[in-house]
């Protein structure tokens, strides 16, 4: 039977978890490119946001250098340039270079004069300026920004004047003052509630400008890229709660917690359904041999019967005390067939909760005593030493005296059946707390622990060293015992080791107004 039970459970196995496997794979692939598709999908939004950002610092400079343009092509409007001075603080200084000459359009008080720089600039970065001559004679302006010392930056670009010529035009600003000015506000709207946007120069790792600074908290950032304008600034940006890779990471996370419970439930399920086939296989087998059993019980009575009272029908039998002898066979064998079946009828009514209980206070050492009184003879014929030592002054016990009865004796037939070289068998009374027990110990062989349970079951009867053929019966005595004891609101105990016999308690509860101090 066991090796059955191995196939069924690994064709389960196969059956169920292989498909679960492959989905399992499945699942988790799936997963990984589909957090990889939100990976790319975040990324791009935050290019998208950098080129935003970067955009409008572009249209802020460029609305600047048409202004400057405006100026160029009417020199004598003072008011263009002032109204541009006046609107933005962070413009330091405005400078014009035509024919290699440096003229200074604006200078602001507090900061000091770049000419020189200006001309420095006009050597080492001849080919850049060409560049951007270059750029402007294609109708498109182009800026390029040198950073000064002090935060402060020239920005680089070229306007025409009323006679369409290229001008090479220069404004000085206070860096982290245009960041503030312009910036700041665009990147609070953009980041919202969901984004934290940062600008921090790459010379130090302190942020310029934050959406939103949360103590000395420190940000890693899911993207970066350099500001068009000022390639020394560089824009950050993550999101506010959890990183991309966090998202990411929870996931798959939630995924493969999810495979995991799945997997479980199955394997669980794997296991209900491979105990419930073994339960039902090893019924079936019980079952089987219960119907061996009974009709071998059966039949040798019947057998019995018939051949006696077919040798008295014959009148084979001349002595009258044959004749007798041959009646106490037939009437001792009739009435252990109807033993028999009323053992299990009345089963059959115990387990679908039929059978009628009689329950009165009784004196529980009285009902016992008698019972072994009348079994004793029994007992004296199989050679066994009953040893009954009852405890004085129980309380007295709320019960069916027929089924405590019925209890003892399938107990005590137990012991007998199951003692081989030691045949003495034990009965005590005592009690416990607010029980009073009933205890038969035999010095059989014993019960093993992981059948200790089951043989409480209907129909169930140890089967190792083959005792089921040794030892007759229907497997339903302890089955009886507990439907008793259950009936009673008690509960039966067992002990036992291989080997050393078996210890049987049963417990009832004692009439509260019985106990004595």
């Amino acid at each position: 039977m066991k090796n059955s039970l191995h196939r069924i459970l690994t064709a389960l196995t196969i059956l169920l978890l292989f498909p679960v496997a492959i989905a399992v794979v499945y699942e988790y692939v799936r997963i990984s490119d589909s957090e990889e598709m939100i990976t790319t999908v975040y990324k791009n939004q935050l290019e998208s946001i950098v080129s935003s950002v970067n955009s409008y610092a572009q249209d802020v400079a460029g609305t600047w250098a048409l202004r400057v343009e405006q100026w160029l092509k009417l020199p004598n409007d003072s008011t263009v340039l002032q109204r541009l001075i006046n609107e933005n603080s962070s413009i330091l200084a405005i400078y014009t270079t035509v024919g290699g000459s440096t003229n200074v359009l604006y200078e602001s008080q507090q900061s000091e004069s770049s000419v020189a720089y200006v001309d420095q600039i006009l050597d080492t970065e001849a080919g850049t300026i060409d560049q951007l001559l270059a750029y402007n004679s294609s109708n498109y302006r182009k800026f390029q920004s040198y950073p000064l010392n002090n935060d402060r930056q020239m920005l680089c670009f070229i306007g025409n004047d009323a006679n369409e010529q290229p001008v090479i035009c220069w404004v000085e600003i206070a860096l982290h003052q245009f960041l503030q000015n312009h910036l700041a506000p665009r990147i609070q709207a953009i980041a919202t509630e969901s984004f934290v946007i940062a600008l921090r120069d790459t010379s130090h790792s302190a942020p310029l400008i934050v959406s939103e600074m949360e103590g000395e908290r420190s940000y890693t950032y899911d993207q970066e890229g350099d500001m068009w304008l000022f390639p020394s600034v560089k824009i950050g940006i993550s999101l506010k709660t959890q990183t991309i890779s966090d998202i990411a990471g929870k996931r798959v996370k939630e995924g493969l917690v999810l495979m995991v419970i799945v997997l479980i439930v199955l394997l669980a399920g794997s296991w209900f359904v491979y105990s419930s086939v073994r339960r039902e296989i090893l019924l079936a087998r019980i079952k089987s041999e219960f119907i061996s059993n009974v009709s071998h019980e059966i039949r040798t009575p019947l057998a019995l019967i018939s051949m006696y009272i077919e040798t008295l029908e014959m009148g084979r039998v001349k002595s009258a005390d044959k004749v007798e002898e041959y009646y106490g066979v037939i009437g001792n064998e009739t009435r252990r067939l109807t033993e028999m079946v009323n053992r299990i009828l009345g089963f059959s009514k115990m387990e679908k909760g039929k059978h009628s209980y009689h329950s009165v206070v009784c004196d529980f050492n009285t009902i016992v005593e008698a019972v072994l009184t009348t079994y004793h003879l029994r007992l004296v014929e199989q050679d066994f030493d009953l040893q009954y030592t009852p405890t004085a002054g129980l309380p007295k016990v709320l019960c069916d005296k027929e089924a405590l009865a019925q209890a003892l004796i399938n107990l005590v037939d137990n012991a007998m059946k199951y003692s081989r070289d030691s045949k003495v068998i034990e009965v005590s009374t005592g009690r416990y707390k607010q029980w009073v027990y009933l205890q038969v110990k035999d010095h059989g062989q014993g019960i093993a622990r992981k059948h200790q349970k089951l043989v409480f079951d209907k129909f169930y009867r140890v089967t190792n060293r083959n005792l089921a053929h040794e030892v007759k019966g229907t497997g339903l005595g302890l089955a009886i015992v507990r439907e008793i004891m259950q009936a009673h609101k008690g509960r039966v105990t067992l002990q036992s080791r291989p080997g050393e016999g078996c210890t049987f308690r049963l417990y009832f509860k004692a009439v509260k107004d019985s106990f004595k101090a």
